[in-house]
């Protein structure tokens, strides 16, 4: 091997790793950016004023985490029992209630792993009085 062949391996190697090490990201994207999320919006019961919405995108800095935010608006300041799913499994719970400053309505924000494949993201709300439920979904 002579001497000049040596930068040239060196290069290569150099080379062939950072072209590895660029692959995995978008290898691994499901195809979503921050700037285009998914969105499901629904009115929640016949006859009613309730409406909901469900947002999921990832994060601009860290595309391996999805920014999920469910919200509900209605007509009085009722308390909800609310569930984030991802992929079928409980992934949060609460209970919250309209704000009056916020035109009575209520919003969960989570960040949730963002596996690979499509995740299936379920927000569902139910109202603690009347049992009127607000389901939405979104496959991102």
């Amino acid at each position: 091997m002579s001497v000049r062949s040596v930068p040239a391996i060196v290069l290569s190697l150099v080379l062939g790793a950072a072209a590895l090490l660029t692959v995995p990201s978008a290898a691994w994207s499901d195809g979503g950016n921050a700037t285009d999320p998914e969105v499901d919006r629904s009115a929640c019961g016949q006859g009613t004023a309730t409406r909901a919405k469900l947002k999921v995108g990832t994060l601009e800095e860290n595309s391996s985490r999805l920014m999920i935010i469910g919200t509900v608006w209605s007509d009085d300041s009722d308390a909800w029992d609310w569930k984030l799913k991802h992929n079928g499994e409980i992934s949060d719970n609460g209970r919250a209630r309209g704000n009056e400053n916020s035109d009575l309505s209520f919003r969960v924000s989570r960040t949730m792993f963002d596996g690979y494949g499509t995740d299936d993201i379920v927000f569902r709300a139910e109202n603690a009085r009347t049992g009127e439920v607000c389901r939405m979904v979104v496959d991102y």
